[in-house]
């Protein structure tokens, strides 16, 4: 059976509509320019789409460089971010409870983001003196993803999910780095090591699913009667953990991935066990 990589996205800013590459550099804190900055309150409580889900309608184009044109369907005006255009003021920022060093961006782009949240909000960047690592991996660094630099999810998992799910769900709404195509449904939770062209890949933990996951991601509405965790309840609950799709990541080496890589799985596991009460 040949496995390959079908899709490929980063998210900008976190929470924000997510952008499908075609390449990316793959460094350990994850794809390059994947979730660099980061809205917060004015005390520094990490914002993300859960709460605010106006915040997924934010669409980016890249610029030359890494500079980023923003736009929402609310606002008449763009905004244009970088890292050369902050303020070189840092603060202390919380994302699920750990304290990070979050670069400020300058006055306009807060003014623009809390025109859409309708709250006096910042924008920060992770920049050079910031610093944050996964629980599990203590030495693996990630930016300001949930909690690991790297999502994997597959499309066949996609397919076994809509084949019950009364609702017609996105991959979108899962919001994966990475999507493989080839395999069979969930045959992605025995996967320990795995090598996307030149990178290679592990496997640390299942990926609890939240509220996130029933918004649409183009009109940033609820699904109905909560899908997709309804129907993922009844066969992907993992106990004492919560619901689960796809798997966290971290990448064991630097490198270069492209859409139509070949997949190879080095290295298997012993699967969680799921009661399937469909």
């Amino acid at each position: 059976m040949i496995y390959s990589l079908s899709q490929l996205a980063i998210y900008p800013i976190k929470s924000i509509h997510g952008i499908v590459l075609q390449t990316s550099q793959v460094s350990e804190a994850g794809l390059l320019n994947d979730r660099r900055y980061m809205l917060v309150t004015t005390d520094g409580e990490c914002i993300t789409g859960r709460e605010f889900p106006a915040l997924t309608l934010v669409k980016a184009n890249q610029l030359e460089g890494n500079a980023w044109l923003l736009s929402h369907p609310t606002l008449t005006t763009e905004l244009t971010i970088s890292p050369k255009n902050l303020s070189n003021n840092y603060k202390d920022v919380v994302i699920w409870e750990e304290n990070v060093q979050g670069e400020v961006a300058l006055e306009e782009a807060n003014a623009w983001f809390s025109s859409i949240l309708g709250k006096p909000v910042e924008l920060v960047y992770f920049s050079n003196k910031s610093e944050r690592f996964t629980s599990r991996r203590p030495d693996s660094p990630v930016a300001f993803a949930d909690g690991y630099p790297f999502l994997l999810t597959t499309q066949a998992s996609l397919d076994e999910l809509n084949r019950t799910c009364p609702e017609d769900i996105k991959m979108a709404q899962f919001r994966p780095n990475l999507v493989i195509q080839g395999n069979k449904p969930f045959e992605e939770d025995r996967w320990k090591r795995i090598k996307i062209g030149e990178v290679e890949f592990e496997n640390v933990k299942p990926c609890i699913r939240c509220i996130f996951t029933t918004l649409n991601p183009e009109t940033a509405e609820r699904l109905k009667k909560g899908e997709p965790l309804k129907t993922l309840g009844k066969f992907r609950l993992l106990d004492k953990k919560g619901i689960t799709f796809g798997i966290n990541m971290i990448a064991l080496n630097t490198g270069v991935i492209n859409i139509d890589d070949k997949v190879e799985v080095l290295e298997y596991q012993e699967a969680d066990t799921y009661n399937d009460r469909r």
